[in-house]
């Protein structure tokens, strides 16, 4: 019987929700939440189905509005008064503003375009990793999982160094509200911290208009120039959401949870130390097993049948990829890393079809070069949280550890 165990607006079950997508799975794989509305789809199978038709199941969702009275109006002020009221971003939005930006995104992130820039990834991984104390407990979050991505974002954006202080608070008050967990007061505070970072990217993008550099703020300034170019509106969504937000949160998150994986099974890094073409397995392991965005909301536009179940146009889905990547109809050992699982990449963790994550070249490349690094500069890593496990912030949305103490041994001390 389905009852308030697999309730996923319960943090205590978002802390470990594995057992709650099993039940859902098993008993109704699409499931409608009785207070909230809301359909969860957690299999593979019909996560798939939904995601192969995208205009059957349109994207142009925003969480935020869907809270009870939709957007508190004081959140609105706070953009029409002292900013500019965000647009939909490029994953909550559809054809033609989704072929639009996507289309100024998607030659961004090429596969040679990443490859090309991967050495200097792995600078700035080597660099933080120079900081890592040895055989004494470590954040492993705050010093490494989340500095590495957002330095990379930074970088090719064109940031300056001095600013990435700053940035922390900023891409928080985006991700924040997306998890449909923070208070309406919190909600006010998020976005005041969005318009000043609109202002400060306006003032870039206007700095590159004049004095042009290589770099993505450059690209995105031309991008608005002349006819049919974007406006300051879509230029600064895209900078602060497409860009800065999607292209660091979610990959702070994989690298986070696959250091954990690690200090909870140390075979895995005696293995990897010895096996380097292993590691690109394991980072595709960890996206499977811990899928940083748990869930993408999808609309129903036309009366269908999902499952067995009777939808209507307006409908509202909650594609639970946490659920369907340990799917054990899809899956062998679904629960368990394996590294030598045929066709690794195939998962849901970047979404499928139309709307596949734009940046997951980057974020693969940000992840096997994290790893390749860790291993290589450290001896074995080892768990300092304690008898609870390492929290998870409260989300709808993701699964971010919002701190993961860990212990460094030498490289000299160890594998095996």
């Amino acid at each position: 019987m389905i009852d308030e165990s697999v309730d996923l607006f319960d943090p205590r079950v978002q802390q470990c929700p594995w057992q709650a997508y099993e039940k859902l799975r098993r008993e109704a794989p699409v499931y409608r939440m009785p207070e909230k509305g809301i359909y969860l789809v957690t299999s593979y199978r019909l996560c798939e189905e939904v995601l192969r038709q995208p205009d059957l199941f349109i994207s142009g969702v925003s969480p935020m509005a869907l809270r009870p009275g939709g957007i508190p109006q004081a959140v609105i002020d706070q953009y029409t008064s002292r900013g500019w009221l965000p647009r939909a971003s490029c994953s909550t939005s559809d054809p033609p503003v989704h072929t639009r930006v996507r289309g100024f995104l998607q030659p961004l992130f090429t596969a040679s375009r990443i490859r090309d820039y991967t050495p200097r990834i792995r600078a700035i991984a080597q660099a933080l990793a120079g900081r890592l104390p040895v055989e004494e407990p470590v954040d492993f979050v705050a010093a490494f999982a989340h500095p590495l991505p957002m330095q990379v974002i930074a970088d090719l954006l064109g940031v300056p160094d001095g600013d990435l202080a700053r940035f922390k608070a900023w891409s928080d008050a985006i991700v924040e509200p997306f998890s449909m967990m923070v208070s309406e007061a919190r909600e006010v505070e998020c976005a005041a911290l969005v318009v000043d970072m609109q202002h400060y990217f306006k003032a870039l993008l206007e700095e590159r208009l004049r004095e042009p550099r290589n770099d993505m703020l450059t690209e995105m300034a031309r991008a608005g120039e002349g006819p049919g170019g974007f406006s300051l509106e879509e230029q600064l969504t895209i900078l602060t959401i497409d860009l800065l937000a999607s292209g660091n949160e979610t990959t702070t998150a994989a690298i986070s949870s696959g250091m954990r994986l690690l200090c909870e099974q140390p075979a895995l890094a005696s293995r990897l130390a010895g096996e380097w073409d292993r590691i690109r397995p394991f980072c595709e392991e960890v996206l499977r097993l811990e899928s940083p965005a748990q869930g993408m909301f999808r609309e129903v536009t036309a009366a269908t049948v999902l499952g067995g179940v009777a939808l209507e146009a307006g409908d509202l889905l909650s594609l639970r990829f946490g659920a369907a990547n340990r799917d054990p109809a899809r899956y062998a050992r679904s629960d368990e890393v394996d590294l030598d699982r045929p066709r690794p990449g195939q998962h849901l963790a970047f979404g499928v079809g139309r709307h596949v994550c734009v940046g997951a070249a980057l974020a693969r490349a940000e992840m096997e070069s994290a790893f390749e690094v860790l291993l290589e500069n450290f001896g074995g890593f080892s768990p300092a949280w304690g008898d609870q496990p390492p929290p998870i912030t409260p989300s709808f949305f993701g699964r971010n550890l919002e701190s993961l103490g860990v212990v460094l041994a030498p490289r000299d001390g160890a594998y095996g």
